[in-house]
């Protein structure tokens, strides 16, 4: 009775599911459903855009989007972060680096961390989202850099600091599933000279402008 609703798409919204269907017969049917629903998308501070596919008590399914050309960063310009969840994501369109860092907290280190803050529901457009120094500073140093192409299945696991790279040459899209989220804070790691708090609001889009990345 508390179960929330997944996109009806003409397949099960599964993670076993989603690793083996075929490229084209996954586009088809979410090109289908964001031409029938057209979602509300919300553009992420780093420049890319999430449209909510839906959630359980247990998974949230997102489509990000990342247009061709320059893409705008709000807030900070940080991209080494956390999420308090596992995340898999099967690439529909272009490629992705998927870097990894070890993340070690150090009265020395070059980076403030911040810890994210939202103040409502993520996926709602008037929820301000925010970034609070913690006055713990770390290095980060590269522990792997992998290239996953289009048809291609990575992970990120709970609370490790990563980085999603992608070529502003391309559009590019993928099916996320965020999994096993926690209680744990998502953590940035912070560039200086940026304010101790930093607040902002994500823009709505609908999401049928973007079919066409997919």
């Amino acid at each position: 009775p508390n179960r929330l609703m997944l996109a009806d798409l003409e397949f099960p919204l599964e993670l076993s599911r989603v690793r083996a269907e075929p490229l084209p017969a996954l586009r088809c049917a979410l090109t289908t459903w964001l031409t029938r629903e057209n979602p509300t998308c919300l553009i992420h501070p780093h420049g890319f855009y999430v449209a909510l596919l839906g959630r359980t008590e247990t998974e949230e399914w997102r489509l990000h989007f990342w247009p061709k050309g320059p893409r705008i960063v709000t807030g900070m310009p940080a991209f080494i972060h956390t999420h308090n969840c596992h995340v898999e994501s099967r690439i529909l369109k272009g490629q992705i680096t998927n870097i990894l860092y070890n993340v070690t907290a150090d009265s020395s280190g070059c980076h403030p961390l911040y810890e994210v803050e939202y103040s409502g529901d993520r996926y709602a457009g008037a929820t301000t989202n925010g970034l609070r120094k913690t006055g713990i500073r770390a290095h980060a140093v590269i522990k792997r850099r992998d290239i996953y192409k289009c048809g291609d299945t990575y992970n990120v696991e709970r609370n490790a600091y990563h980085e999603a790279l992608v070529s502003d040459q391309d559009s590019t899209s993928t099916l996320v599933c965020m999994h096993g989220r926690s209680t744990d804070s998502v953590m940035v790691v912070g560039l200086d000279r940026y304010p101790k708090n930093i607040v902002f609001t994500r823009a709505e889009y609908r999401a049928r402008d973007f079919f066409e990345w997919l």
